[in-house]
């Protein structure tokens, strides 16, 4: 999941990726069209480099209204190999299942070290990754890159974001009718993760999805529900959960009010914060506080290094960027104490000593592994835009940071990109283990629990430290994950924490 702040550079893990309209053959051995009524699964040669003493197989999944999905399936050479394999359902919506070089290597490693015993299989859903059709627009890049050097107000980043994203969206269904924002919706991708394991030779199979993964996750259990003479899902695990009806534009005064009040809470109590902390009679919020005041009253200007060997960038760094900055950190606690620098940085003038935070801020925004016009397209087409209304009163509730969220409903893509049907929440009939992470600032525990009260059969656990993706953190739980993939129907009972 991600929480925008501005549409440009503000957004959380800013929101940069380039936004391109073109379509093209992504493989010369892949066929180029596919029947309008089936889906179609191609086995193609790998495109990346890979220990190939692994045993992996590469394909193309061709959808009925002509998107061309790739597919990796990391086989599990275990001696015990179990039939039945895990699809990983990835965050976002709009992250890529990283079907590269370095995200092969890392995937390999993960299931090396999760020892499922398990094929895992990858999938870059709709307007992610290396999918086809994909969208490019120069004109939104070239808005976010303009911005990284300028001192902009929140209220003008927003207000042109959201004009030269629309023109996008605009331009790319009058090039190419695939690009239309409606072909972009959580239904679809599950649609096709269905279609696409229908496909393939496996009895049963089973889900692990991560954040909004366990959205997508979930409309896959309610549609598999609904074809019971076809369903195959055996189990899910759903890690940081993010469930239709909890998201959206409307959700974002909360979640960004408890999340920086859980980081000013946590990290006044945590040691390696504290002897970070300057001596001082004011909160922890209140220096917070103190600190965007002082960026908006005089802005930071820093060079950042570019991760992909570019050249660097200046970037300007005034309030709502540094405050889009530290909610990024906020995902980690053993990131807290870089937040508590970059403060000490703001009353020093010292550049150096900001760039800790900064330099992951946008650099994670610049990675090709996330299409920000695939986020939105897809938010709006699960969330229904609620009344100006409930979304002030919203704002009267958590009045902390009202001042960076209280422009967004009316600067929101999904007023132009209307759902004409908002996702559902099903109730799973499949057993499914929940994981959640206390400290989460994003996808809250309160969700979780709210799903769990509403479907008992479930499994819930929580980890009291950790925060998001439990399973990205809790090496136990990693470990162990097999045993309820192996028994989902018994109490998993592996890492049990006190209290549990």
């Amino acid at each position: 999941m991600r929480l925008l702040i501005g549409l440009g550079v503000t957004s959380v893990l800013a929101l940069l990726a380039a936004l391109a309209i073109y379509c093209y053959p992504l493989f010369a051995t892949a066929e180029k069209s596919v029947a309008n009524d089936e889906y179609k699964f191609i086995k193609i040669s790998c495109w990346f480099d890979a220990d190939w003493t692994a045993t992996i197989s590469c394909g193309e999944l061709q959808t009925p209204d002509q998107f061309r999905l790739s597919v990796v399936i990391l086989h599990n050479d275990a001696e015990q190999r179990r039939a039945d394999p895990i699809v990983y359902l990835q965050g976002g919506p709009g992250a890529s299942a990283r079907l590269h070089s370095d995200g092969i290597k890392n995937w390999l490693n993960w299931l090396r070290y999760s020892n499922t015993k398990r094929d895992l299989i990858l999938i870059d859903t709709r307007g992610t990754g290396r999918s086809q059709p994909a969208l490019v627009c120069s004109e939104y890049n070239q808005f976010n890159q303009q911005l990284l050097p300028q001192n902009s107000a929140l209220e003008d980043e927003l207000s042109q974001g959201y004009q030269v994203a629309a023109q996008c969206f605009s331009t790319a269904a009058q090039i190419n009718p695939q690009l239309d924002y409606r072909n972009f919706s959580t239904q679809k991708s599950a649609q096709d993760i269905r279609a696409l394991m229908a496909q393939l030779d496996y009895q049963q199979w089973n889900i692990l999805g991560v954040s909004y993964g366990t959205r997508l996750a979930l409309e896959i259990a309610r549609q598999e529900q609904l074809a019971p003479q076809t369903a195959k899902l055996k189990s899910m695990v759903l890690d940081s959960v993010y469930p239709a009806g909890f998201g959206g534009v409307q959700t974002w005064p909360q979640v960004l009010d408890d999340g920086m009040k859980q980081f000013f809470n946590g990290c006044s109590a945590q040691l390696e914060c504290i002897k970070e902390l300057d001596a001082s009679t004011a909160t922890l919020a209140e220096l917070f506080m103190q600190t965007l005041h002082k960026l908006q009253t005089h802005p930071m200007t820093i060079t950042v290094k570019r991760w992909d060997g570019e050249v660097p960038v200046n970037f300007v760094v005034n309030d709502h960027r540094f405050l889009s900055a530290s909610f990024s950190a906020v995902y980690t606690p053993s990131d807290w104490p870089v937040i508590i620098d970059a403060m000490r940085a703001v009353n020093t003038r010292d550049a150096d000593l900001l760039k800790p935070l900064i330099e992951p801020y946008i650099n994670h925004s610049m990675t090709a592994d996330f299409n920000s016009l695939t986020f939105v397209a897809v938010d709006c087409a699960d969330n229904p835009v609620l009344a100006e209304v409930d979304y002030v009163a919203a704002l009267i509730k958590y009045p902390l940071l009202q001042a960076y969220t209280r422009d967004q409903w009316r600067y929101q893509l999904c007023h132009d990109l209307t759902s004409e049907s908002p996702l559902v929440r099903g109730s799973p009939q499949i057993p499914t283990l929940m994981l959640a992470g206390a400290l989460d600032p994003i996808t809250p525990v309160s969700w979780a629990q709210a799903m769990h009260q509403q479907w008992p059969h479930s499994q819930l656990r929580v980890r009291e430290k950790v925060a998001h993706s439990v399973l990205g953190t809790d090496t136990c739980l990693l470990e162990h994950i097999d045993d309820f993939f192996d028994q989902p129907n018994v109490t998993f009972t592996a890492c049990a924490e006190e209290g549990d």
